[in-house]
């Protein structure tokens, strides 16, 4: 049963931890009507008239000062509920959580304004719910107001902002009130390229001062470009804590497999951060398929398959860090054409595009094809996509026209880049920088 949260007069060690949580649970009561709900309040623990549902359960992890924790997991794995907790909007109901210090929340887009009380209004208003005298906030308000850029609409009421210009101005107050702790969940993904560029400047600044910060976000690359370390969350625990780029390569995982293949992955897991030892590794998942492939109308020409390969032409899907790959595309045409040129590409799960190929890789230059022509091109890759998953795709298209498709297909194979060594990586691809110390 949900029993009430567990009262310990044992205080966490004090230092160097902003944050502290042990064996921190969520249960909620689910009652079939709301007859039951005021029956039970006459029963009390007598008759249980409920189902739980626990939205966490057994979460623990310190956060360090200045250290940055990203959370990963699947919608509905618990990451608000998490986030709640540690904001003091919930209350646990098993465990123990420490929060040291000041802190800055970004939860839900708009949470904290009134909609009725104008941007200037309501920086003011937050400030003084986060403890600011208002000479304090009188100092910080030209700051804030540059930050958030929102010109006239400072003085406007809330209600009338657009979704953008709420989150600017929610990120410019939680930013400029030296926060001991700052808590983002998913709310810098409605602004503009320009303006998440600006926020991420920002955290860096103040995690260099200090701040100890939480991201909640999708983005993989920005979780591995971003934190220290990771904990990747599934239907309510804590599977993986450890270092990020680890972490997100089991997420992506998770995240490209049904609700019936889920088991098969978390076996591979282990809370330290590193992958269940496996006496003869394969380099071909069969399960490593993405839900999210497109095969648009054919115009006369198609691509009929499409396979990942190693160097040496052996099929597999799993390449190793630093290793080469190819892919394989097959095509065939029911109409003929003076000049066809073929492309593919290789995208990241947020969809942007990091590398690809066109043949012939002329301007103006075509291959032409007749009715029933059928005929294979590999496109080669060196080594230099970072370790994560990828999805692969590609398009036909007369070079001659105005660069419309005669077909494509999107997100038609997946392909995972495995990481090796211990070497530290940063960015969506190496391009073998070779530093060196200089005396």
């Amino acid at each position: 049963m949900c029993s009430e949260m567990e009262n310990t007069s044992e205080l966490m060690t004090q230092g160097r931890w902003a944050i502290q949580a042990e064996g921190l649970g969520k249960c909620y009561r689910i009652f079939n009507s709301p007859r039951e709900r005021l029956m039970q309040a006459f029963w009390g623990e007598r008759r249980q008239l409920y189902r739980e549902f626990w939205a966490l359960r057994d979460v623990s992890f310190r956060l360090g000062r200045g250290q940055t924790l990203g959370v990963v997991g699947r919608n509905g794995s618990g990451k608000s509920t998490l986030l709640q907790l540690l904001c003091g909007t919930l209350t646990p109901t098993l465990g123990q959580i420490e929060v040291r210090g000041r802190v800055g929340a970004l939860l839900e887009l708009g949470s904290g304004f009134n909609p009725e009380f104008s941007g200037r209004e309501n920086v003011y208003l937050n400030g003084a719910v986060l403890g600011l005298s208002q000479g304090e906030i009188d100092e910080r308000l030209d700051d804030i107001l540059a930050f958030a850029d929102i010109g006239d609409f400072i003085e406007q009421p809330v209600k009338t902002y657009s979704s953008g210009m709420a989150v600017r101005l929610a990120f410019a107050v939680q930013a400029h009130i030296d926060p001991d702790i700052l808590v983002v969940d998913e709310a810098l993904a409605v602004g503009d390229e320009l303006f998440q560029r600006k926020c991420y400047s920002r955290l860096e600044r103040l995690k260099q001062n200090g701040t100890s910060i939480l991201l909640v976000t999708h983005s993989c690359p920005q979780i591995i470009q971003h934190c220290d370390r990771a904990l990747l969350l599934h239907r309510g625990r804590l599977r993986l804590l450890g270092e990020p780029q680890r972490v997100t390569t089991f997420y992506q995982q998770l995240a490209n497999a049904d609700d019936a293949r889920w088991d098969d992955v978390l076996p591979g897991l282990t809370l330290e951060g590193e992958a269940a030892p496996d006496d003869a590794p394969s380099l071909q998942d069969p399960d490593l398929e993405p839900s999210t492939t497109v095969v648009h109308h054919s115009e006369g020409a198609e691509i009929v398959d499409v396979q990942i390969e190693a160097s040496n032409g052996d099929h597999r899907n799993l390449i190793p860090f630093g290793e080469g790959f190819q892919l394989r595309f097959r095509y065939h045409a029911t109409h003929s054409f003076p000049a066809l040129q073929f492309g593919c590409h290789v995208a990241s799960t947020s969809g942007q595009r990091i590398t690809g190929g066109v043949f012939p890789a002329l301007a103006g230059v075509g291959k032409a094809v007749q009715p029933g022509d059928s005929w294979v091109i590999v496109f080669a890759f060196n080594k230099g996509l970072m370790p994560g998953t990828y999805f692969v795709g590609g398009g036909i298209w007369q070079c001659h026209d105005t660069g419309t498709f005669v077909h494509r297909v999107v997100d038609y194979r997946a392909l995972k880049v495995l990481p090796m060594g211990t070497e530290v990586l940063i960015g969506l691809c190496d391009l073998s920088a070779r530093p060196a110390e200089l005396h």
